[in-house]
């Protein structure tokens, strides 16, 4: 019962936060491999701290004034684009700024979408900055280690696709806080 109870509140949790289809949230909450947790056989994870800037809606991007980089937790720095891939990036291009927990992808702690700028492009990520995934969000300032990344993207969709230019922080592993950070794109997928 129990169980059930919880499948139940997730799914319309996510389908709050991410507008994801329950039917779909149910498909994936009825594949699980049948393994229980087991109390006490290992410590539960800790809790990100929560912040208290509200949820953006749901499936409608809306530009945010950039954050300041006095803000509390913000990260700033330059984006530059190797001169070699000017000729490569099309008018139509999105510039996505991607900072994750971990070095290999996982969820983005902050994601920003930006009509494609000229270069080299002054950025900032502050608190409104942080992925819906996260519920309520989580403090930007408290964010011990992440990796940023600035992909030039065709298609306007997040995910890489041929033809896309990414480049990473050369300051990776980051801080919330950190400033003066250079980011080079410099490859194509």
């Amino acid at each position: 019962r129990t169980g059930i109870l919880v499948t139940r509140f997730l799914l319309r949790r996510c389908r709050l936060v991410v507008g994801v289809s329950v039917t779909c949230l149910a498909l994936l909450a009825g594949s699980g491999c049948g393994q229980h947790y087991e109390k006490g056989s290992h410590p539960p994870p800790k809790p990100l701290p929560r912040s208290s800037v509200p949820l953006r809606k749901p499936g409608i991007f809306v530009p945010v004034e950039s954050a300041s980089p006095d803000e509390p937790g913000a990260i700033s720095g330059v984006i530059r684009l190797e001169p070699k891939l000017t000729n490569k990036v099309p008018r139509s291009a999105v510039l996505y700024l991607i900072a994750r927990e971990r070095v290999d992808g996982g969820v983005p702690y902050l994601l920003k979408k930006v009509p494609l700028p000229s270069f080299p492009y002054a950025f900032t990520m502050g608190q409104a900055d942080v992925g819906r995934m996260f519920g309520e969000g989580i403090v930007l300032a408290e964010i011990p280690e992440m990796y940023l990344i600035a992909r030039i993207d065709q298609d306007g969709m997040a995910m890489p696709q041929p033809g896309d230019l990414e480049g990473t922080c050369l300051q990776n592993p980051i801080a919330g806080g950190a400033k003066d950070l250079e980011v080079v794109i410099d490859r194509t997928y």
